[in-house]
């Protein structure tokens, strides 16, 4: 029977509560803030007898502040001292420790700010040619998981966009909108899936931040989660702050773009808001520890924010501009009356905002008296609210009505009307005559017309084909003649009766590499579906030798290296590569999980290893792709044997039985 040894390597996650200092209120306010953060993590070593060892420990925090268009991080220091690797965070290693508890801690100072990421053009959606490493943030994942309703919900909110800064401002309004903030889940022992918060519609930060990026993800927008901290006014435990996830969103050829749907800042988050790790799904430790030892386990401890703010800058000026009027001055009892808002965007880059328009007791507003909005640079909007008069108010007073709109981002106005009995009444459909035409209303019949789209392919290769079937299905009661069915620029016009169905099959390749978003639109004059094919188009990977180099001749007793430069030359990586060296009685080879750089490999021998005969040697590649598919490559050369003696051939010959014998032992009697 064969021991197994007790050594092993142990890895643990763990969650963060957080416990801080109190800061005032008026945090949401600061245009900056100056912020001391300190993280810290306890842990124990817990032997399971009496016989036990730690040859070494290792703990490795992955959490640390980190610089980007908002965040500038003045320092970090560490105790004890810890190595730091960019990307990775901080790795505290102790060689035969003996102490059984164990605490690591991070302090650093930071400035943080409540600015908007400047985008400062329109991206046209879909995205075309995305840069392939990107492909990553488009991948469904364990949490960030993607379904069929998340790519309907997304593609119908996208019908009819080009830009994408206002599609993933429409994705982010619905998570706001239609997924309750549930603080009941804070309990929960993991995150939920992005597919389980669509269809239960509630969820913590994580979980609304989760399924706002698939959403995003579906549609060929990459997006990446962030861990951090922020301060809330809602939950008071801890002093207000508390551990925070939301959302970075990539804009090609301009950068990422945080949304935060929780705290309904779109596009920018305040000076609360610490950023201590960005990843492609929502489940990923904050803190991993490994240990190697005899007889021992790690008992985890919590990880600990502390946060004081010694200095703070109150707001700029808002980036948006209001001004209100009414349709009438003068109205009476009963009667309807329409509030304009005229909205500018006085900054050179696309901002959110979200306006609330003032209840009175007296006054029926219609609809929503919220109002989230996208502006471009520099653009200005028009906005109507319709509201309604009390009929039963008394007949002896002259009412004022003021009415106060307000922002998030700290911008007012204000417009009053009055009010008696005895001056005209206006009718809903009047003041509904008064807002511009050009506001089209959707195609109600749209919601019976559904269509999707599916290739079978996760991703291909240059100028591989691939075939992409759409279904179309009509499922209301009216008939659909003269459909108009576009895959990209390749339209036709179909029939499609009240209660069929039809699929639709498209063949088509790629010359260039990127990622793809493919589009299929129905048109009709009763309703409108589009649905996005998203394709990551790669090239094979390739592998080339460059600067091989040899002697053309070698003595018996003399020495020399085969020398040659593996470079990969494709976008795609090389997996599993296998490197071999062929002779007839030397044999070498290298392998490599992954070729990211270029490597030289030098390879020395003697002419005693050489062969009497021909002594040809082949080098050969051999290497796979992501999906398994193999590919290969070789080169051949010749290495001659210099003037040897007698006695050197008979060494030779000597040589060459041995390492034959012993192949062909190892061969059959290798087991």
């Amino acid at each position: 029977m064969k021991m197994v040894s007790l050594f092993f390597c142990m890895l643990l996650s763990l969650l963060a509560p957080v416990a801080v200092s109190a800061v005032g209120s008026d945090l949401f306010d600061m245009h900056s803030l100056s912020l001391d953060l300190v993280v810290s993590n306890d842990f124990d070593i817990l032997p399971r007898g009496t016989s036990y060892h730690v040859q070494k420990l290792t703990a490795k925090m992955f959490w640390y502040p980190q610089d980007d268009y908002r965040q500038e991080v003045d320092f970090i220091n560490t105790d004890p001292l810890s190595d730091f690797a960019e990307g990775e965070g901080f790795t505290f290693s102790w060689a035969n420790p003996s102490a059984n508890s164990y605490v690591i801690r991070q302090s650093s100072r930071l400035t943080t700010k409540n600015e908007f990421f400047p985008v400062k053009r329109k991206v046209s959606f879909p995205l075309k040619d995305l840069d392939p490493a990107y492909s990553i943030y488009l991948q469904p994942r364990e949490i960030i998981d993607l379904n069929d309703r998340i790519r309907s919900i997304a593609s119908r909110l996208a019908e009819g966009e080009t830009d994408a800064y206002v599609v993933v401002f429409k994705l982010a309004n619905w998570v706001e909108d239609n997924v309750e903030y549930d603080l009941n889940s804070l309990t929960a022992d993991a995150s939920q899936k992005a597919s389980w918060v669509l269809e239960n519609k509630r969820g913590v930060c994580d979980e609304l931040t989760s399924l706002f990026i698939s959403m995003c993800r579906s549609l060929g927008i990459p997006a990446r989660f962030v861990s951090g901290i922020s301060y809330s006014n809602v939950n008071r435990q801890n002093d207000g702050w508390g551990p925070h996830g939301w959302a970075e969103v990539y804009f090609p050829d301009i950068g990422w773009a945080p949304f935060d749907v929780t705290y309904k800042e779109l596009g920018y988050v305040d000076a609360t808001h610490i950023k201590l790790k960005t990843s492609v799904d929502a489940k990923e430790s904050s803190v991993e520890y490994s240990i190697i030892g005899q007889n021992v386990d790690v008992r985890a401890g919590g990880l600990r924010f502390d946060v004081d703010v010694p200095a703070r800058n109150y707001m700029d000026n808002p980036p948006v501009e209001l001004s209100a009027t009414v349709a009438e001055d003068l109205v009476g009892f009963g009667s309807y009356n329409l509030v304009t808002l005229k909205v500018k965007n006085s900054r050179s880059y696309y901002v959110t905002d979200r306006l609330y328009l003032s209840n009175i007791s007296e006054l029926k507003i219609l609809g929503d008296n919220r109002l989230p909005f996208v502006l471009a640079p520099y653009e200005q909007k028009s906005f109507y609210w319709i509201v309604k008069v009390n009929d039963d108010l008394n007949p002896s007073y002259l009412y004022t009505f003021p009415i106060s709109i307000n922002g998030e981002l700290g911008e007012s106005t204000q417009v009053s009307f009055r009010v008696n009995q005895r001056s005209s009444i206006y009718s809903e459909a009047f003041m509904r005559s008064r807002i511009p035409s050009s506001l089209e209303s959707s195609k109600p019949y749209s919601e019976s017309l559904d269509v999707s789209c599916f290739s079978g392919k996760s991703e291909v290769l240059l100028n591989e084909n691939i075939v992409v079937t759409c279904s179309l299905s009509n499922k209301g009661s009216k008939s659909l003649s003269n459909l108009k069915a576009c895959f990209e620029k390749n339209c036709t016009y179909i029939a499609l009766p009240a209660g069929e169905s039809r699929d639709l099959s498209y063949s088509t390749e790629f010359k260039t590499l990127g990622v793809k978003t493919l589009v299929f639109r129905a048109d009709h004059p009763l309703a409108s579906k589009t649905s996005y094919i998203v394709i990551p188009v790669q090239d094979e990977p390739l592998v080339n030798v460059f600067n091989l180099t040899y002697p053309e001749e070698l003595g018996f007793s003399e020495s020399a290296e085969i020398r040659f430069i593996l470079k990969r030359d494709s976008i795609n990586p090389p997996k599993n590569l296998v490197v071999k060296l062929d002779h007839e009685l030397i044999k070498e080879d290298w392998k490599f999980t992954a070729l990211e750089n270029t490597y030289e490999i030098r390879f020395l021998f003697r002419g005693e290893n050489l062969a009497l005969d021909d002594n040809d040697f082949k080098l050969s590649l051999l290497y796979e792709d992501a999906k398994g598919r193999e590919y290969s490559s070789d080169k051949e050369f010749t290495v001659r044997l210099k003037d040897p003696s007698f006695f050197q051939l008979m060494a030779l010959w000597i040589n060459s039985v041995d390492v034959k014998l012993t192949r062909w032992i190892d061969e059959n009697f290798e087991n």
